[in-house]
């Protein structure tokens, strides 16, 4: 697990660190400058120039300290302070004092070279101004020049908690950022500034970070001991009967997807209740699957019936469309089911015009609304939400006693408690037609066999977007469909 923090928690853990268990700012300072010298020198293969552009905080501190490294090392290195701040830090005059008696000189502005690497140390995390006068002007030149654009903790004029553009910004390939990663870095301008996001540890102690506890934390490849092991005397049983009602009339791939996505994270059985029309390239897609279908409002309502006493995880929605028929089932099954539900799609689509609905459900549910979804179920826009999700989508699952999978580039989950779950894997390519039908199923399946609704929801997400990236390596993100996610899955839990 890792956490994501704001930079007013990243500003509340640098100063726990220095002032109350006494770690000099220096010290990180340089312990800072080995880790972005490191990242230069894995890049700069044909040791070429560098350029770094600094301020006077400590983000310009960590360029100067780099600088002088760098030098040492017999790298070609141009330093440009532009001090147009009238407050220099502490630990930033220190570095000056330092390359001043070394007799290392800087440049009075943006030298006339070409430049291997280009470092942006002019402001950190902590900016909030928006960014104009000379230091737009400097960002603005950096950002036409040629080289590999590296910024120090975050990109100038990134804000670090939103990742919305101050003004201006760099637009750096990499950022070499420190201890956490920043929230800003996952939405808004921030995903494409930030470039390919490096997080070192500077050997800031566990506790700074623990005083606070960060509200938002994401998984990692570590998290994955999370699912649960499978017993050697098991039978298909074990693993939990997932009924998925999905797909109306000639809608059959929703239906395939979300069922195959159930039995590929192990689920023991999967029935599908879909439409007749279905029947067929359904049993030929996915012959593993029990089948019942309905061609009219009493079959659908037989089928209710069914799944009322066989199944222990129902997952309803996908395809499955908003008709009279549908939205009865969905009612039946939300007023009588005694197992968890996940709803999707079309159910969702239903509910958003029945809210009351989830005031009565006895079973604990999981719901997966994308961002117009959403906006639909608490007549909100889309934007309004994506500005303020994490509180949004907090305060809906603590009022209606759901589990949320608020889906996006960068989804969230919460059960409504004081810390939320943001997952950073996945690719733009997942933004597909079926990728949703697949995530659905995964959660389903993972109830199924035996997590937590809560702990489903987080793991089928990271899971998924996983199984996404490695469709990317493999198909590329503009080819890549959600059959190719589906088709992953296995090499993730393998």
């Amino acid at each position: 697990m890792q956490y994501i923090v704001t930079k007013q928690e990243m500003q509340v853990i640098d100063t726990f660190a220095i002032e109350y268990i006494g770690i000099p700012d220096i010290v990180m300072m340089e312990r800072a400058a080995l880790k972005l010298v490191k990242q230069i020198e894995k890049v700069n293969s044909n040791k070429g120039r560098i350029l770094i552009v600094v301020e006077g905080g400590n983000n310009g501190g960590d360029g100067l300290a780099a600088a002088r490294i760098l030098l040492e090392r017999g790298y070609a290195v141009d330093i440009y302070y532009i001090g147009e701040l009238t407050k220099t830090t502490e630990a930033f005059q220190l570095q000056m004092i330092i390359l001043k008696n070394m007799n290392i000189s800087f440049s009075k502005g943006i030298p006339d070279k070409d430049y291997s690497i280009i470092v942006d140390g002019i402001f950190g995390v902590g900016l909030s101004r928006k960014i104009e006068g000379v230091h737009k002007e400097i960002i603005d030149a950096l950002n036409s020049m040629e080289g590999i654009k590296i910024a120090i903790d975050m990109p100038t004029g990134i804000d670090a908690t939103t990742g919305d553009i101050l003004g201006a910004a760099f637009k750096a390939d990499y950022t070499v950022t420190f201890v956490l990663k920043k929230l800003g870095m996952f939405f808004s301008d921030g995903i494409d500034y930030c470039g390919e996001v490096v997080c070192t540890d500077i050997g800031l102690p566990r506790t700074a970070i623990e005083e606070i506890q960060p509200k938002i934390y994401a998984y990692d490849q570590s998290d994955m001991d999370k699912i649960p092991k499978r017993y050697n005397n098991s039978h298909k049983g074990t693993y939990g009967k997932v009924a998925v009602i999905a797909g109306s009339k000639n809608m059959s791939g929703a239906a395939f997807l979300c069922g195959k996505a159930a039995y590929s994270v192990g689920a023991g059985l999967v029935k599908i209740y879909t439409h007749e029309s279905n029947r067929t390239i359904v049993q030929s897609q996915l012959p593993e699957a029990v089948m019942m279908t309905y061609e009219e409002y009493g079959g659908a309502l037989a089928c209710v019936e069914d799944v009322l006493k066989w199944a222990t995880v129902i997952v309803v929605g996908p395809g499955l469309g908003v008709d009279t028929t549908s939205e009865r089932m969905l009612y039946e099954l939300m007023m009588r089911a005694e197992v968890p539900m996940v709803l999707d799609a079309d159910a969702l689509n239903i509910l958003s015009n029945n809210i009351e609905l989830l005031e009565s459900i006895s079973v604990p549910v999981v719901m997966t609304p994308h961002m117009k979804e959403m906006s639909r179920l608490i007549d909100k826009t889309p934007s309004e939400i994506m500005d303020n999700r994490f509180e949004i989508a907090r305060d809906f699952a603590k009022k209606t006693g759901v589990t949320l999978v608020l889906k996006d580039a960068k989804s969230v989950v919460t059960d409504g408690g004081e810390q939320s779950y943001i997952n950073l894997a996945g690719n733009n390519g997942m933004s597909t037609g079926g990728s949703g039908d697949v995530l659905s199923g995964i959660i389903a399946g993972m109830i199924a066999g035996g997590l937590s609704l809560a702990e489903a929801a987080k793991m089928g997400t990271f899971v998924h977007c996983m199984a996404g990236d490695k469709a990317a390596e493999e198909k590329g993100k503009y080819a890549m469909l959600a059959s190719d996610i589906l088709n992953h899955i296995e090499d993730v839990l393998r």
